[in-house]
Protein backbone atom coordinates (compact mmCIF):
# COMPACT_ATOMS: atom_id res chain seq x y z
CA UNK A 1 0.00 0.00 0.00
CA UNK A 2 2.77 2.44 0.95
CA UNK A 3 4.47 2.00 -2.94
CA UNK A 4 1.06 2.69 -4.62
CA UNK A 5 0.89 5.97 -2.43
CA UNK A 6 4.65 6.70 -3.62
CA UNK A 7 3.35 5.89 -7.01
CA UNK A 8 0.77 8.31 -6.88
CA UNK A 9 2.43 10.96 -5.63
CA UNK A 10 5.36 11.01 -7.92
CA UNK A 11 2.66 10.76 -10.58
CA UNK A 12 0.95 14.19 -8.97
CA UNK A 13 4.57 15.55 -9.07
CA UNK A 14 5.22 14.96 -12.39
CA UNK A 15 2.39 15.90 -14.43
CA UNK A 16 2.43 19.35 -11.91
CA UNK A 17 6.23 19.38 -13.62
CA UNK A 18 4.66 18.65 -17.24
CA UNK A 19 1.65 21.16 -16.80
CA UNK A 20 4.00 23.87 -15.13
CA UNK A 21 6.16 23.22 -18.67
CA UNK A 22 3.21 23.37 -20.69
CA UNK A 23 1.39 26.24 -19.57
CA UNK A 24 4.67 28.52 -19.68
CA UNK A 25 5.32 27.50 -23.00
CA UNK A 26 2.26 28.58 -24.19
CA UNK A 27 2.29 31.96 -22.97
CA UNK A 28 5.39 32.84 -24.67
CA UNK A 29 5.65 30.79 -27.89
CA UNK A 30 8.25 31.97 -30.32
CA UNK A 31 7.41 33.55 -33.80
CA UNK A 32 9.97 31.60 -36.07
CA UNK A 33 10.28 27.60 -35.53
CA UNK A 34 11.90 24.88 -38.10
CA UNK A 35 9.15 21.97 -39.21
CA UNK A 36 10.80 18.90 -37.60
CA UNK A 37 11.11 20.24 -34.15
CA UNK A 38 7.41 22.14 -34.12
CA UNK A 39 6.54 25.06 -32.61
CA UNK A 40 5.93 23.82 -28.57
CA UNK A 41 9.74 22.02 -28.83
CA UNK A 42 11.40 25.36 -30.17
CA UNK A 43 9.76 27.14 -27.69
CA UNK A 44 10.62 25.12 -25.03
CA UNK A 45 14.22 25.00 -25.80
CA UNK A 46 14.62 28.17 -26.11
CA UNK A 47 13.29 28.58 -22.59
CA UNK A 48 15.70 26.75 -21.60
CA UNK A 49 13.19 23.95 -20.09
CA UNK A 50 14.18 20.81 -22.13
CA UNK A 51 15.85 19.31 -18.70
CA UNK A 52 12.64 20.18 -16.53
CA UNK A 53 10.10 18.96 -19.20
CA UNK A 54 12.16 15.71 -19.74
CA UNK A 55 13.00 14.98 -15.62
CA UNK A 56 9.04 15.65 -15.19
CA UNK A 57 8.17 13.23 -17.44
CA UNK A 58 10.76 10.83 -15.98
CA UNK A 59 9.04 11.45 -12.75
CA UNK A 60 5.44 10.93 -14.31
CA UNK A 61 6.75 7.27 -15.76
CA UNK A 62 8.05 6.27 -13.30
CA UNK A 63 5.16 6.88 -10.54
CA UNK A 64 2.66 4.74 -13.49
CA UNK A 65 5.43 1.80 -13.55
CA UNK A 66 5.42 1.77 -9.30
CA UNK A 67 1.48 1.74 -9.58
CA UNK A 68 0.98 -0.43 -12.36
CA UNK A 69 3.42 -3.41 -10.91
CA UNK A 70 1.80 -3.32 -7.45
CA UNK A 71 -1.97 -3.11 -8.89
CA UNK A 72 -0.78 -6.38 -10.67
CA UNK A 73 1.19 -8.07 -8.33
CA UNK A 74 -0.15 -10.58 -6.64
CA UNK A 75 -0.11 -10.54 -2.59
CA UNK A 76 0.11 -14.46 -1.61
CA UNK A 77 -0.72 -14.31 2.83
Amino acid sequence: MKRVIIGGFLSLIGTLGNLAVFITSANNMVSGWSTPPGRFLTTVSELNMTSLLVFSSIVLALGVIIMAIEYFKKDVK
